[in-house]
């Protein structure tokens, strides 16, 4: 039986739906033909030129990305720029596009399931209730410790140092972790009384006005927080017993660089 890219969306749709998107977002079929049958799916979080070149260089027709291809309202399209580039790569070689972002972002077993298991964190629920049963964030429970003993053994799970915010002796136990930008959930955290948020892109305020709250805070950078999201697609994918290629691209340009 030829699997499609309509096939796919399908799957996809049943378990994370895509009505569940938030009203800004927009997830689903991006860019290609309904009718393509799948040669293979590369997972990424984001549309790139090398990122398609790779898909090209795998016989791969299908990207399936994090952040959408389509977000920002596209006014024109100059030969030169990005866009274009990118588009037109997609086009030449019958490259599909499918993004699920809020969707993969709220999914029970999505990128804060992933991020709150390398975290370490017990008895897990959801930070943010947002509807349907779903939110995002977790909310854990470690056993108590020091800030700076806990960023220890946290280190070891990640790739890049950790980059923290707040009394390196204060004892913590109560943990939520959000992928992505999480500078809007500080005061859910603060009013549920967490010891310490872990999430990304938090400005020079969102850090003074934790502290002041008594909230230690660790940026994992956006990259970083999110790219268990691929894996945990990829997991799903391969329990749905789909036998095509399924790769991963990992050599993103935001991904933070230590010099």
């Amino acid at each position: 039986m030829n699997f499609k890219i309509k096939d796919l969306i399908e799957l996809l749709d049943r378990e994370y739906s895509f009505d569940l998107q938030e009203d800004w977002d927009n997830s689903g079929f991006q860019i290609g033909n309904l009718e393509d049958e799948l040669t293979g799916i590369l997972l990424a979080m984001d549309i790139s030129v090398n990122s398609i070149n790779y898909a090209i260089e795998n016989n791969i027709n299908c990207i399936l990305t994090h952040h959408p291809l389509f977000f920002e309202k596209i006014k024109n399209l100059e030969a030169k720029s990005g866009s274009y580039k990118k588009l037109e790569l997609l086009i030449k070689n019958s490259i599909n596009v499918i993004s699920i972002h809020t969707p993969l972002d709220l999914h029970q077993n999505g990128i804060s399931k992933f991020l709150a298991d390398k975290c370490f964190l017990n008895n897990q629920e959801i930070f943010i209730n947002y509807k349907n049963s779903a939110g995002y964030g977790i909310v854990g429970i470690i056993e108590n410790q020091k800030f700076i003993d806990y960023i220890s053994k946290l280190k070891n799970n990640f790739e890049n140092p950790i980059i923290y915010f707040g009394d390196i002796d204060k004892h913590i136990s109560k943990i939520a972790v959000l992928g992505g930008s999480g500078a809007f959930s500080i005061k859910d955290a603060i009013n549920k009384n967490i010891d310490l948020l872990i999430s990304a892109d938090f400005k020079y305020h969102d850090i003074q006005f934790a502290l002041e709250n008594n909230l230690n805070i660790i940026d994992l950078g956006h990259y970083e927080s999110e790219i268990f999201g691929l894996f945990s697609l990829k997991n799903f994918l391969m329990k749905e017993n789909c036998d095509f290629k399924i790769l991963i691209y990992e050599n993103n340009i935001f991904k933070r660089n230590i010099f």
